[in-house]
């Protein structure tokens, strides 16, 4: 008897619907297999995506030289009081302006900032168009270059690398501040250090005049000072605010050479110190007369030279360390969190720079030199009247409150409307005290409540 195998396996298929099982079986394999695929692609793109790279230099000249300098600032960066911006900016860098004040003066490193005036808290910088930064760069050599956010110290710091040899590179280091004791002087330390066996020839940047169109200049002239041999060009200039009230200030520079060659294993360093003095908003009226005009001029000159010869008269050493130790002083908290991997998550580095930018922006009276004892104990009391700051939802929930400023300007905006949102939330009084009064209501509202 002869067995048809093929009709056999059809009557068994009929039966029991093994090709359809087989067949469906394959469909959901075949689709499990591509979820399985996409699911694969998905976590390795999110992984990707939320782990923190290692910040390599691949796309930085030299960068060797910059790593060494920049290990010794390393903890205050994990520790979120230190920014660094390198150019071009690295992955993970949060680009910030390199800006800094002490409340009645301000600007930045940028090419294009000029020294702000600030005449009340309640008001915007007023540009003075005039910038004393020396700017180094060289024809010969090729640079690379990192901004430094100190904020911890109050201090802006740009570093440039430049290599000689194969085996050798020099190295500037440049430091900007407004000194928080003495509210009219701006100082910019510069270190210029060649360990190679050629001489490194750069070119010093500074400008000479006014940029501004709505300046009018009263007077120069150049001045010098028992204590230097530098010479100092002094200007008078009028501006006025933007309720049209005139301002007229005064301010004193180095006037630096174009250039300078730093030899061989040799290490060079500069100074440039620059004082501001200026009026507060005059009347129209009072200043069409010459008299009252000349008055004003021959007290701000004077209070401007008085000023650079007691600069004169302290070490570059000396002016540094009692600017820190002030802004140490005031920098009682600077906020600390665990770093978040979320696109929109609020970090440390972030919540400490706008601190920062709104410190610089706020007078600090109780550590001026020149403040009376009565008025100093006056302002300390204030400190101590916090019971109605500040009792509302956290600040970082407002999203204007944390922008990057990206000039001057915006700084200026940034603290006023700060000041704007703490005034309205019971915390007028403790402000009063100054920088101390509003970094602490500031961190009194990111917790959402007064403690």
């Amino acid at each position: 008897m002869t067995i048809n195998l093929r009709s056999l396996f059809k009557d068994i298929d009929r039966r029991y619907g093994i090709t359809y099982t087989y067949r469906r079986l394959k469909r959901r394999t075949r689709r499990s297999f591509l979820c399985l695929i996409i699911i694969t692609i998905i976590i390795f793109y999110l992984f990707v995506k939320w782990t923190p790279h290692e910040v390599t230099y691949k796309n930085i000249n030299y960068d060797r030289c910059l790593q060494n300098r920049l290990e010794q600032f390393s903890r205050d960066q994990e520790e979120m009081n230190t920014i660094f911006n390198h150019d071009p900016i690295q992955y993970g860098e949060i680009v910030s302006l390199p800006f800094t004040g002490n409340g009645y003066l301000g600007l930045s490193l940028s090419s294009q900032s000029h020294i702000q005036l600030l005449t009340d808290i309640r008001s915007q910088f007023i540009s003075t168009g005039y910038s004393p930064i020396v700017h180094i760069s060289s024809d010969t050599w090729e640079a690379s270059s990192v901004t430094l956010l100190q904020m911890k110290q109050g201090l802006v710091k740009r570093i440039q690398c430049y290599k000689l040899s194969q085996e050798r590179s020099a190295h500037v280091t440049q430091s900007l501040y407004v000194h928080r004791q003495r509210p009219s002087l701006i100082v910019q330390d510069i270190e210029i250090t060649n360990p190679s066996e050629h001489t490194l020839d750069l070119g010093l940047l500074q400008k000479k005049e006014i940029s501004k169109t709505d300046v009018q200049q009263l007077d120069e002239q150049d001045v010098r000072f028992d204590s230097s041999t530098d010479s100092y060009l002094m200007t008078t200039n009028q501006i006025s605010t933007r309720q049209n009230n005139p301002i007229i200030y005064v301010i004193i520079t180095n006037k630096l050479l174009s250039n300078t060659n730093v030899k061989p294993g040799s290490l060079e360093k500069q100074t440039v110190l620059t004082v501001v003095k200026f009026s507060s908003p005059l009347s129209k009226a009072s200043i069409a007369n010459e008299t009252y005009l000349n008055e004003w001029k021959v007290k701000l000159q004077k209070q401007a030279k008085d000023d650079m010869a007691n600069a004169l008269s302290t070490s570059s050493v000396r002016l540094l360390k009692e600017h820190v130790n002030t802004w140490s002083s005031i920098w009682q908290s600077g906020f600390r969190m665990s770093r978040s991997l979320a696109p929109s998550a609020m970090n440390g580095d972030v919540i400490n720079r706008t601190l920062y930018y709104v410190l610089c922006s706020t007078p600090s009276p109780i550590y001026e030199f020149n403040i009376d004892e009565s008025k100093r104990n006056e302002l300390n009391q204030s400190l101590f009247q916090m019971e109605q700051c500040y009792e509302s939802h956290s600040t970082l929930i407002g999203e204007k409150l944390w922008i990057s400023p990206g000039d001057d300007l915006a700084v200026s905006q940034l603290a006023n409307l700060w000041r704007s949102t703490l005034s309205r939330k019971g915390c007028f009084t403790l402000m009063r005290s100054g920088a101390d009064g509003v970094l602490q209501s500031m961190l009194l509202s990111i917790g959402g409540a007064s403690s």
